[in-house]
């Protein structure tokens, strides 16, 4: 689904100074971790996720800082507040988080196996069997979180990663035999797969859902006005219609609300 033009960081700085609503004269401070194309930290261009956070916040006495941790620790921080927020959270990844009503992005996770591996997806018991390589803290919607996390006997076998670049890391991992199955974003996997030189010893299968990708918020005073105004600025998008420049630089990754 595509997203309307962006706000301009002059835009969205008018709109500060005539609520008085944000805060001036410090950085906001997000994190997340490597997350290309949504978030990057090794790559030419920031990431969707970072971009977008930049045109609806970010104004010359209000820039935008994006910091690279494991996941589990970047919504650790802004759960306490010691950060204003995450790039890149789904729904079920905290429950003290503040989320907008409007989603960033869309969410398609995929399972990445050996390419000589028969193995298809053809439904959430078929995971049963299988040793899952993820990242700590990630979710994937209540389908295959259900099947992931049973709160009981009989699920996969999960190796969560705690690290700044989890999808590399378990990408290696599937091609060392340490694990049989990723389970990520399909955008991001696409990407570590190019950029790993991981083809063609790995291949891709679609988990067949998709989730709505949030730019999440600490529950304080400013994450309630961020989130407020991350909505403001996304119904603007919307309401102006056509193709972002955002969209055009990274292609479809629009929000599914």
């Amino acid at each position: 689904m595509a997203l309307a033009a962006p706000v301009s960081g002059r835009d969205t700085a008018l709109a500060d100074t005539a609520s008085g609503s944000l805060p001036e004269g410090r950085s906001l401070v997000f994190a997340s971790d490597e997350w290309c194309p949504y978030v990057c930290f090794e790559s030419t261009r920031p990431g969707y996720l970072v971009e977008l956070a930049r045109e609806v916040f970010e104004s010359p006495a209000r820039p935008v800082e994006v910091r690279r941790m494991s996941w589990a620790r970047a919504v650790r921080e802004a759960e306490t507040g010691r950060i204003d927020g995450v790039l890149g959270a789904v729904r079920g990844e905290s429950a003290t988080l503040v989320y907008p009503t409007l989603a960033a992005a869309g969410d398609r996770p995929a399972f990445a196996v050996r390419a000589e591996d028969p193995w298809t997806f053809t439904g959430v018991e078929v995971l049963a069997d299988r040793r899952i390589g993820l990242a700590d803290g990630y979710r994937f919607g209540p389908r295959l979180d259900g099947a992931l996390f049973p709160g009981g006997r009989g699920g996969p076998t999960l190796e969560p990663l705690s690290t700044d670049r989890p999808t590399w890391t378990n990408l290696r991992k599937i091609v060392d035999a340490r694990i049989d199955t990723v389970l990520d974003n399909g955008h991001v996997l696409r990407h570590e797969i190019d950029r790993g030189g991981f083809f063609p010893a790995v291949r891709l299968i679609d988990a067949g859902v998709e989730n709505p990708i949030f730019i999440a918020f600490a529950d304080t005073p400013t994450g309630r006005l961020l989130a407020q105004h991350f909505d403001r600025a996304m119904l603007a998008r919307s309401e102006r219609g056509g193709r972002s420049a955002l969209e055009q630089t990274y292609g479809p990754m629009g929000s599914s609300q």
